[in-house]
């Protein structure tokens, strides 16, 4: 069974993807299993112009969203509002989105920020998730395990660190991930409809077995908080699915 069917996604799914470590790489994971649909790939906040490869039409002038949305061609759609100078797209706003939600088969959106960091705490307006979202999937970096809390490993630090107990200089426990997974400020804060746990970076052997530590005591601790976890390598496009 393969990520898309395991996720349930179905036709006028809205997805939107939250946390840090991969959000980025998986919405266009995603886009790229779906473009024998009408996709659209897009943010609430900001995401990096993607490249060439990566998309099939690409709009970053609001005045022709509509336009473009309107196309009966399948494949992946990226939107934006314009491009700022560190070369990101800016995102959609809700009234954006509500005009065109139904011109597309599906809408993935990235619907938080990390500043490439491994892990983050969440400040008062993140994440950014559409209130129309049917499903929200929390990424998860697995090698966030055992790093020294800081601001060069951990976005807003201090926010991370109100969440799970731990103090700049700690080390990042798999007590404190599981906090950042369910606590009302964490990874699916603002989250709508079904939760779903992305753990990336599983990359060898080792890391698959902390994933699956972390998804064990997940379930043993917090049964129902969850619809779904995903374990997983984007780097080597490998996936395991539990429910």
């Amino acid at each position: 069974m393969g990520i898309i069917d395991y996720m349930d996604l179905k036709e006028k799914d809205i997805v939107s993807i939250v946390g840090a470590g991969g959000k980025t790489s998986l919405l266009f994971y995603l886009g790229k299993k779906l473009k024998n649909h009408k996709v659209l790939l897009t943010t609430t906040t900001k995401i990096y112009v993607p490249q060439n490869h990566q998309y099939d039409f690409i709009c970053i002038d609001k005045n022709e969203f509509l336009k473009v949305s309107k196309k009966n061609q399948k494949g992946i759609y990226v939107y934006g509002t314009k491009v700022n100078g560190e070369n990101k797209l800016i995102g959609l706003k809700e009234e954006q989105l509500d005009r065109i939600r139904n011109d597309f088969d599906y809408i993935l959106i990235e619907a938080d920020g990390a500043k490439e960091k491994q892990i983050k705490g969440w400040n008062d307006t993140e994440p950014v998730v559409y209130e129309k979202t049917k499903k929200t999937i929390g990424v998860l970096d697995i090698q966030a395990l055992g790093l020294e809390v800081s601001e060069k490993n951990v976005h807003r630090s201090e926010a991370f660190c109100k969440m799970t107990h731990l103090k700049e200089g700690d080390h990042i426990t798999l007590e404190a991930l599981l906090k950042a997974i369910v606590h009302p400020e964490g990874l699916f804060k603002n989250a709508k409809g079904e939760k779903i746990l992305f753990i990336n970076k599983a990359d060898d052997l080792q890391d698959l077995n902390k994933a699956e530590q972390l998804k064990n005591e997940m379930n043993k601790l917090y049964p129902k908080f969850l619809s779904k976890i995903v374990i997983g390598s984007l780097k080597k496009e490998k996936m395991k699915c539990y429910d």
